[in-house]
């Protein structure tokens, strides 16, 4: 009876550990492995979890801005928890995300063994599906520990017998991603060779550049930053910038052009919901979100805020970056009034005091639903760029770093809405200075594209401090006394936002991660 007990309890425990289950199953045929055909098919499974609703599609934009510390939310119920860095362990954004995560990972692992099962002698197509299935879980691995630190580490199949996972140490689950990316960029096709929408090598060149600038941190002696410049230097010349910025925004221009490296592929049929989080319903005739805003220290128009981060309205990119003003609409198409935001026209009312995101908008008034072709781009060349100005720089070839950066500032200052001066090519800097502003500079080029909560703490607490959190609380209106005024929120505990909680469902039910492993101040 006893042991009957033991099997029942392994069986509860295995349907509710967060992490392990999926119903219905990934693959009920390890069969599929045997043919090319099924080995796509696998995938394809992968890549579906990886632009789900959970991850790239909604829940991984919604808890990596708020908690950025660079956007507010537009949904009150967030406004005190997880956009005032402060998320409860049980949020479920918190949740979803790390539970898709190992969704991913889990159908990698499916995948690399099944491969490995069934195919002796993989043809081609079938190593590039696995350099692609080794990608995405160095890509799961890589978001996972700089969200929550460390993390378990899962690389074979569900097993009952191997339910609870301790947490590893950060630094082996950073040797994780870069051995899955590593064996990616031994599998994979070379750019000309690979399907359109679907990493090749230089991607994982890429993300190997980034991990290694994680790792490096704010230390300009650190071995990381030689390793970043070998791998980014495998992309560089690959691929193109855009001949104008607000190509990469608009219909037609947008979805694997020239400049990008990697992105999710979505379609009207199978839409991601990227735009709707961004496009508030009363923009056109039908039903969206609206819910991800930018806080206003980053558009104000003094010039001491624009030495600091804000943006220079003299720079093209403002034009395709902020929607400042818009005209409103009812949902008969009829116009109801220009909303204005830019310069602030409201502390007290989050409808006009918190600029929206211009890269995701629906700019056709007429559409009846939110829904788009519009796919999420994970990695663009213009990032790519400005990691060899950053690595070039610490490297102590600062003139090197800002002939990378001045093809960025280039195309921007050419865009349409330029003036051909602004923004100015870089000359002349020394080091520190060159360390103030590329740090601004990914901000211009990249706001609101996923990254900001990871490049606003890359180079550690004390420049997420003074960076982020004090300018932040700077702009906060108080009444002079302390206390805040209108819909204002000062960002509090710079420390404990570093990271974010151990998802609650996983500590109450994986048996070696306990409320003693949540990671500090949660």
């Amino acid at each position: 009876m006893k042991n009957k007990l033991i099997i029942f309890l392994s069986f509860v425990l295995f349907a509710t550990t967060s992490c392990l289950k999926e119903d219905p199953p990934f693959l009920s045929d390890e069969n599929l492995f045997e043919t090319d055909a099924g080995v796509q098919t696998a995938v394809n499974g992968i890549y579906a979890s990886v632009a789900g609703f959970n991850y790239y599609s909604s829940d991984y934009f919604q808890l990596t801005a708020y908690h950025s510390g660079s956007f507010m939310s537009g949904r009150s119920v967030d406004f005190n928890g997880i956009a005032a860095l402060n998320p409860l362990p049980n949020l479920t954004f918190v949740e979803n995300v790390w539970n898709a995560s190992y969704q991913s990972i889990n159908r990698a692992n499916e995948t690399i063994i099944g491969v490995e099962k069934f195919q002796e002698d993989p043809s081609d197509v079938v190593l590039n599906e696995l350099g692609q299935t080794y990608f995405l879980r160095g890509l799961m691995y890589y978001n996972l520990v700089r969200l929550y630190g460390g993390v378990p580490i899962r690389t074979g199949k569900l097993d009952i017998n191997e339910l609870h996972i301790a947490r590893s140490t950060e630094t082996e689950v950073y040797n994780q991603a870069i051995s899955d990316l590593k064996m990616a960029d031994s599998l994979l096709y070379e750019k000309e060779a690979q399907t359109l929408g679907r990493p090749a090598k230089a991607a994982a060149n890429m993300l190997l550049a980034k991990i290694y600038m994680t790792l490096a941190g704010n230390d300009s002696n650190s071995e990381y930053w030689k390793m970043a410049e070998t791998e980014a230097l495998k992309v560089y010349g690959q691929y193109m910038l855009m001949p104008d910025y607000h190509q990469l925004w608009i219909e037609g221009t947008r979805n694997n052009n020239m400049e990008s490296i990697f992105e999710m592929q979505y379609s009207m049929a199978n839409s991601g919901n990227v735009i709707r989080l961004h496009t508030p319903s009363n923009a056109f005739s039908g039903n969206s979100w609206g819910r991800i805003l930018i806080n206003p220290e980053y558009v104000d128009p003094d010039t001491d805020k624009i030495a600091l981060g804000a943006f220079d309205q003299q720079d093209p990119r403002f034009e395709a970056t902020i929607m400042y003003n818009y005209m409103k609409y009812n949902n008969d198409g009829t116009e109801n009034g220009e909303q204005k935001i830019y310069p602030i026209t409201n502390r007290n009312n989050k409808n006009s005091g918190f600029p929206f995101v211009a890269k995701y908008w629906i700019n056709d008034h007429t559409k009846t639903t939110p829904y788009s072709d519009a796919n999420f781009t994970v990695m663009r060349y213009a990032e790519l760029l400005l990691m060899l100005g950053e690595i070039s720089n610490e490297l102590g070839k600062t003139g090197e770093g800002e002939t990378y950066v001045n093809e960025v500032l280039n195309r921007a200052r050419n865009s349409a809405g330029g003036d051909g001066i602004h923004p100015i090519d870089w000359s002349g800097l020394t080091q520190d200075e060159f360390r103030t502003k590329i740090m601004n500079e990914y901000r211009y080029e990249l706001l609101g594209e996923g990254g900001d909560w990871f490049r606003n703490r890359r180079r550690g607490l004390e420049f997420f401090q003074n960076n982020i959190i004090n300018f932040h609380n700077d702009f906060v209106l108080t009444d002079g006394e302390g206390e805040v005024k209108g819909i204002d929120i000062f960002y509090e505990n710079a420390e404990r936002a570093m990271l974010l909680p151990i998802p609650a469902t996983e500590i109450n039910t994986n048996q070696l991660i306990g409320s003693e492993h949540q990671n500090p101040g949660y």
